[in-house]
């Protein structure tokens, strides 16, 4: 059986260099091809010697993702439906923006948390994705689309359900020797696991956090997540408050309006409540119609309402506009099915 590189960390592939008995900066050559300059034939790595090429594909592969699908939205945003080495797939969403081209990568084949507005849920969860899994998102994106800037841990699943293989690859991505993304464009989401945000506050990651929030009165959020009835938003909020942020850094509430579920002035009076002291800023999303679902986006206006009580009571708060909608690839559509 044969191993993706991309599947090693730097620490395994120094150890494999030196077995081959090669001297250390051979796997930074092989970490340059596989990052920088998106290699995904060991054959092709012409500056090692062919010996050492060789060697490495006897039981190595720098192989990529299988391209199944692939769609453009009217706004530029692109989603993919890349095929695993088992037969499984998920799906990927690129958005180019002025400023930034952002790949939005998935970390599970489906996910275990059910949550109400979420088109992955509704699969179920088969597996995790493994560490060259995640990359090879990126590498696949930039090879199609161009230049990457910005990588969002907001794909299928949930991240940190899959902690190691996500921290893994946070780390590769912001590495100079890894992806040289700067630590400030990436994002990892999560659906508010508690005891992983506290053992993620130990890893000394340089990303930014955002949690999918929704809402801070809990028989609402335990409607709409059913992850709440584990961790409910008291001990989510304290877990985000010792959780350590850079100088300037602020953790992301997301916050999907839903009509007449929790777009009141009165849920937006317990959100300002339930972040009081937390250095934090809101994202409002009108929710993004997903089959199966029951619920309804809030209208317009009701949003911008929501965003000025927040700002009036001291938040900073922005309503996100969706991309990737006309195509299913905005927030919470994303599925393991062949598009059309």
């Amino acid at each position: 059986m044969t191993v993706n590189l991309k599947d090693l960390t730097f620490a395994r592939q120094d150890e494999l260099i030196a077995a081959l008995g090669e001297p250390k900066f051979r796997a930074k050559q092989v970490r340059d091809w596989l990052y920088a300059k998106n290699c995904r034939d060991i054959t092709l790595m012409t500056n090692l010697s062919k010996p050492l090429r060789e060697k490495l594909a006897v039981e190595h592969t720098a192989e990529g993702l299988k391209t199944l699908h692939r769609r453009a939205a009217a706004d530029g945003t692109i989603k993919y439906l890349f095929g695993l080495a088992d037969g499984l797939s998920v799906e990927t969403v690129y958005i180019p923006e002025e400023k930034r081209k952002t790949v939005c990568v998935s970390t599970q084949v489906g996910c275990k948390f059910s949550c109400a507005f979420c088109a992955t849920g509704s699969q179920g969860f088969t597996r995790n994705l493994s560490l060259g899994e995640i990359l090879n998102q990126v590498i696949e994106a930039r090879v199609d689309a161009g230049d990457v800037t910005n990588v969002v841990f907001m794909g299928m699943g949930e991240p940190l359900d899959n902690y190691q293989a996500v921290v893994e690859a946070a780390r590769m991505l912001n590495a100079k020797e890894g992806f040289n993304i700067g630590g400030r464009r990436i994002t990892i989401s999560t659906a508010g696991l508690a005891p992983q945000i506290e053992k993620l506050a130990g890893e000394g990651l340089n990303v930014n956090i955002a949690v999918s929030l929704h809402a801070a009165d809990n028989a609402i959020r335990t409607r709409l997540m059913p992850i709440n009835k584990k961790f409910p938003v008291e001990k989510l909020m304290d877990a985000l408050t010792h959780y350590p942020l850079k100088e300037g850094r602020r953790i992301t509430m997301e916050v999907i309006l839903f009509d007449g579920v929790n777009d009141s002035a009165q849920d937006a009076k317990k959100l300002v409540r339930a972040l009081h002291g937390l250095r934090a800023k809101v994202n409002l999303i009108r929710f993004n119609p997903v089959a199966g679902a029951e619920l309804q986006p809030s209208p317009r206006e009701r949003v911008e309402q929501f965003r000025q009580s927040l700002e009036n009571s001291g938040l900073d708060a922005t309503i996100r506009i969706s991309r990737g909608g006309d195509i299913e690839a905005a927030c919470g559509q994303l599925k393991s099915a062949k598009m059309g």
